[in-house]
């Protein structure tokens, strides 16, 4: 209501909610986009989203390298935390947070900032976030809204929990072998220079 009461500059409004949803605002990034679908319909939604989160993701990504750790620390909570991701993601940090920026599981906003104090190029990181945020803004937008798979059949509900547990067996999976990966896409990318 508050986007749309902005009549024609609902779009920037909605653009500048996504962002700030990217850096600051606690509120899952799925929220944001599908209330975008019901604004703006899915397909301006879909820009419109991938254009305030993308530049959320760089903020993040920036403020991380510039001001370095106290901020990461700082911005996440605490230290603990960010040493558990940087311990969890070490030697394996591309693989994993390609993929933890697919799955709607994890704090993006957070694991930008991570991001910007791990040893990742920043092309490294905007492919990476192109990528990834194309594919979870559109699986967010055609599936979780459920105009392809529905909460209010057996078969969609059916299909809903097969989806979450091989959600979880693939991140489980890209876990434990996440430094292999990892060792495998350096040895194509060495190869190719």
């Amino acid at each position: 209501e508050i986007i749309s009461s902005y009549g024609a500059l609902g779009p920037i409004v909605f653009i500048v909610f996504s962002f700030l949803q990217a850096t600051i605002l606690p509120i899952p990034g799925a929220v944001s986009i599908l209330a975008g679908n019901y604004l703006f319909g899915p397909w301006l939604s879909y820009i419109y989203s991938f254009i305030g989160i993308f530049l959320g993701s760089i903020v993040c990504f920036f403020l991380g390298r510039k001001l370095g750790r106290k901020f990461v620390n700082w911005i996440v909570g605490d230290k603990e935390t960010v040493d558990y991701y940087l311990k969890k993601l070490k030697g394996k940090e591309t693989v994993i947070l390609f993929f933890m920026f697919l799955l709607p599981l994890f704090p993006d906003d957070i694991l930008c900032s991570i991001a910007g104090i791990m040893p990742i190029t920043w092309s490294v990181f905007i492919f990476m976030q192109v990528i990834t945020r194309i594919i979870s803004i559109g699986t967010t937008l055609f599936f979780m809204s459920g105009e392809i798979i529905p909460y209010d059949t057996w078969w969609g509900i059916l299909l809903w929990i097969l989806f979450f547990i091989l959600t979880g067996l693939l991140t489980w999976y890209i876990y434990k072998k996440g430094d292999k990966i990892e060792e495998f896409f350096n040895k194509k990318k060495n190869k190719n220079n």
